[in-house]
């Protein structure tokens, strides 16, 4: 799994490399920095928000902005970026195939992230990761907003370029004696995430294009002055971006199963019930998009078709829980740092698939819609289900990139403080719901209770950031100055028991 040279080589060599490790490095690299600039934003919508009135954001606007920003950022710069390095660096080996299908394609895909996250950074739009019209059609301030749609573009291209390169990767060059059957469950989650990337993303990007000519003011699509109806793109946006949460979470559950099975030091419970379940939830996710719609006015009989499409998703989920804790149990677990983040991103995930159901219920939604409810069941799963997967899976590729072992004190301290805080953040945004406060507001009610709870999500969230500082610490000291790692058995568990990875792939 480490790439063998002979001595270390110049930046610019990996840079322009097309070699799928190192298109695998340079992904890992640049979600994480745009991981630390989104969670840096986040740390300042929390301290504004500690209490009532204006603390340190000057004004709603800029408020906005920041939000918008944030936002986008953790979506479409780190959590897809970090799933596509992951898969990159390990799909080829895993179908044991010399390279990606298409080397070059790869790299422009890659290539395409850092001016779409420059267009972002550098405009600020203020019209939140949804863009909704009409504001975003009419008013939303230009250029920002107009560098913010174009971003999105090229976005959404580099997105169905790596889905394009995975599934021909996947079916086309994996080994003649390697069934699909037996690919190992990582592959499979990138197969599964990018035929929903294929199908779902054109979508999103008819909506922009539509978006962009209403604020060029040569259609009305979605302006209601000119017949236009608001409502079309929200359709259009939920039908890519309810999938796309699977095209988040897949990869996240594909990276547990590499993890866990390893640290239980036994193969996975049922290979056939985890592919079956990432069809499933590939197929599933295309029938709830509404669900996010409930208070549009639609139909009693359309809102029920979608309660039961959000419905169809939980036994898919379920399956995989269920995987991981048959795994488990009874199984001689070695609970080292990547074992930890993949435990708790399991029960994060129990958790935040509970709320979804909860959700579900038409009467519910209409309490909890467009209130801090959301905003707790959204992060618990991006936070922590998506984010701890793909760390906890950070720390297990570590020996394998670097040659080097981290720090096992500092990756164990990093993690009870980030499951501490992401706790305390998301578990009191859900209640902070129920007592009724609007999500995307910069000012609020000075009521005790919104008050309190408002400083007990702040505080977990500067818990996370202490806690991430400390890992990005890690990372980077324990690559220069770690002990060397053991190549066959990095943590000592004895044994391969899944993939035999110790087998040469040739270098392209």
């Amino acid at each position: 799994m480490v790439l063998e040279l002979a001595k270390p080589r110049p930046i610019w060599q990996i840079m322009f490399s097309t070699h799928h490790t190192d298109v695998g490095l340079l992904y890992t690299i640049t979600s994480l920095t745009f991981f630390f600039l989104g969670g840096a934003l986040a740390l300042g919508i929390r301290a504004e928000l500690f209490l009532p009135g204006s603390q340190i954001i000057a004004d709603s606007m800029t408020f906005n902005r920041m939000f918008t920003v944030h936002g986008t950022t953790l979506i479409f710069l780190f959590l897809l970026p970090f799933a596509s390095a992951v898969g990159n660096y390990f799909v080829p080996i895993m179908v044991r195939y010399k390279d990606m299908a298409y080397p070059k394609l790869n790299a422009v895909a890659f290539w395409m992230i850092p001016p779409a996250g420059a267009l972002i950074w550098l405009g600020f739009a203020d019209f939140t990761w949804y863009a909704t019209p009409p504001y975003s059609a009419i008013r939303s301030p230009g250029p920002a907003a107009d560098m913010w749609i174009f971003a999105q573009k090229i976005l959404g291209v580099s997105s169905i370029l790596g889905a394009i390169n995975f599934i021909v990767t996947i079916l086309k060059c994996k080994h003649p004696d390697l069934p699909l059957s037996k690919v190992p469950l990582l592959a499979w989650s990138f197969l599964s995430s990018s035929l929903i990337i294929i199908v779902a993303v054109p979508t999103f990007a008819a909506a922009l294009v539509m978006l962009l000519t209403d604020r060029l003011g040569v259609s009305g699509f979605f302006d209601p002055s000119k017949g236009g109806d608001p409502i079309a793109y929200q359709h259009l946006f939920w039908f890519t971006f309810h999938p796309e949460v699977y095209v988040l979470v897949i990869p996240a559950i594909g990276m547990m199963y590499e993890i866990i099975p390893r640290f239980s030091r036994r193969p996975i419970f049922s290979q056939s019930s985890g592919i079956f379940a990432f069809v499933m939830l590939a197929i599933v996710g295309f029938s709830s998009w509404a669900h996010h719609m409930y208070a549009t006015g639609m139909s009693f009989t359309e809102k029920t078709v979608f309660m039961i499409g959000t419905l169809a998703a939980v036994p898919a989920s379920a399956m995989h829980v269920f995987n991981f804790v048959a795994t488990m149990w009874g199984a001689r677990i070695r609970f080292a740092t990547p074992m930890m983040w993949a435990v708790g991103g399991i029960a994060l995930f129990f958790s935040a698939g509970a709320g979804g159901v909860a959700n579900a219920a038409m009467p519910f939604d209409f309490i909890t819609h467009d209130s801090y409810w959301v905003v707790g069941h959204f992060h618990l799963f991006v936070m922590g289900t998506i984010a701890f997967g793909s760390i906890g899976f950070l720390y297990y590729m570590f020996p394998f990139i670097t040659g080097r072992m981290y720090n096992e004190t500092m990756g164990k301290i990093h993690f009870i403080m980030s499951m501490a805080g992401t706790v305390m953040v998301f578990f009191t945004q859900h209640v902070l719901g129920l007592y009724g406060m609007p999500r995307r507001v910069f000012d609020y009610i000075p009521l005790p209770e919104y008050i309190i709870m408002n400083q007990i999500a702040s505080v977990g969230a500067m818990i996370i950031g202490v806690s991430m500082a400390l890992w990005i610490f890690n990372m980077i000291y324990s690559s220069a100055k770690g002990k060397e790692a053991n190549m066959d058995d990095p943590w000592a568990l004895g044994g391969k028991y899944y993939f035999p990875h110790q087998a040469k792939t040739p270098h392209h």
